[in-house]
């Protein structure tokens, strides 16, 4: 039987969300429309696959965001959007 979950870990680096599939890099994205299109692209379901995120998201600031808040912000909407 094939493994249809994908995991999918989220962590902040040089003002970007960095999104690993399946612990394969795929994307650097600044906005919620280049997550969204990221997760479309590498198929990631948010319903079903598991969704994780690093500390590193609860700390945007020290990773190049505006405020700690923003990383969090642009996962909120691009998953609202989904």
């Amino acid at each position: 039987m094939q493994n249809t979950v994908n995991n999918v870990f989220l962590n902040a680096a040089d003002a970007a969300i960095v999104v690993t599939v399946n612990n394969v890099v795929v994307a650097n994205c600044y906005n919620a429309a280049q997550l969204i299109a990221a997760f479309t692209q590498h198929n990631v379901n948010v319903l079903t696959d598991v969704i994780m995120c690093s500390s590193s998201i609860d700390f945007a600031a020290e990773e190049g965001f505006a405020t700690d808040d923003c990383a969090h912000n642009i996962i909120e909407n691009a998953l609202e959007l989904l």
